[in-house]
């Protein structure tokens, strides 16, 4: 099963991606685009830790789901740090500080993260795209 769910999000992307372009009338603004691929067990909550250390939560990411999610304009004009936690009951015996993170992120010179969340997110994989 997990095999294919791992294709059908395999699938998806690419589908997504031979989507056609069109030209669009761009403003100013300088957003990061965050994508997670939840391969993880259970839901998962992403949070963007600002520069002064504080967390905001950018939402919720459903077990076998890809989801785009933005880091607020205010947030991204320093620097920042994504960080995944399992989305977990009170009572379960995972500690609340287990999860991954990325390193220093600048707005300027970081445009796109894509992180890949595995069964085990020690094995997950973080993409930064540097454009």
């Amino acid at each position: 099963m997990k095999g294919m769910t791992r294709v059908a999000l395999m699938m998806a992307l690419a589908a997504a991606a031979a989507a056609p372009v069109q030209a669009t009338e761009t403003d100013d603004r300088n957003d990061t685009e965050i994508y997670v691929v939840n391969n993880y067990l259970a839901d998962v909550r992403v949070y963007v830790e600002d520069a002064k250390g504080k967390l905001h939560n950018l939402g919720r990411v459903a077990r076998g789901e890809l989801r785009t999610v933005d880091v607020p304009e205010e947030i991204a004009a320093h620097e920042y740090r994504i960080k995944i936690f399992p989305s977990t009951p009170v009572w379960s015996p995972i500690p609340d500080d287990y999860g991954i993170k990325t390193s220093l992120l600048d707005n300027d010179r970081d445009r796109q993260v894509t992180m890949w969340l595995e069964a085990d997110l020690t094995q997950s994989l973080v993409e930064i795209d540097r454009g």
